[in-house]
């Protein structure tokens, strides 16, 4: 489990965005993938990133991995598309275990509803939050979500896409445009 100054390292010297150091404090409470399925904050040395994508500087300076997506390798990152953008607004990137990389939330809060939905993204040729009938919540689901209503007055979300599509809307070609100059 990581300490704040270790999961500070993920962000390139600037402070860890409070919405994530808020969150760290309840994960060191509730455990690590106990309150959103395959889900966790980590520190991330970004070889994932050097590995199975580029490790171009220029690439790996603008991504800031901060968290386990799903148990099978996929993670998060923050996008910083502009150097003048606070990195508590910045969008939210899925990178999957077996490929595809997709803008998942506008911004951390965003992120955070998403983690409501307690399933693990599935990512491949598009993203998915697919949850079955016969779903098991986490130990910590219900708390997390109390949590959240709490400290940020954020709601719980039924579907994915009520985060996910406005998010590609505003970053995804932009994205997609901006990665071309490091892999294809």
């Amino acid at each position: 489990m990581a300490t704040l100054q270790e999961f500070s390292k993920n962000f390139d010297g600037k402070a860890v965005p409070e919405a994530l150091s808020q969150l760290l404090e309840f994960q060191d409470e509730a455990g690590f993938e106990s309150y959103a399925q395959g889900f966790g904050l980590q520190y991330d040395d970004k070889s994932g990133l050097k590995n199975g994508w580029s490790n171009e500087p220029a690439f790996l300076g603008r991504l800031m991995p901060f968290a386990q997506a799903n148990g099978s390798g996929s993670f998060y990152a923050l996008w910083q598309y502009e150097n003048t953008v606070g990195l508590h607004r910045l969008p939210v990137v899925l990178f999957g275990d077996e490929g595809g990389e997709f803008i998942v939330a506008e911004n951390i809060k965003g992120l955070l509803q998403l983690l409501t939905l307690d399933v693990e993204p599935i990512v491949y040729r598009n993203v998915s939050f697919y949850k079955d009938a016969d779903h098991t919540p986490s130990d910590y689901a219900k708390n997390f979500k109390k949590w959240l209503k709490t400290r940020f007055n954020l709601d719980a979300i039924e579907k994915a896409e009520q985060i996910i599509a406005p998010a590609q809307e505003k970053y995804q070609a932009a994205f997609d445009a901006w990665k071309k100059q490091y892999f294809g």
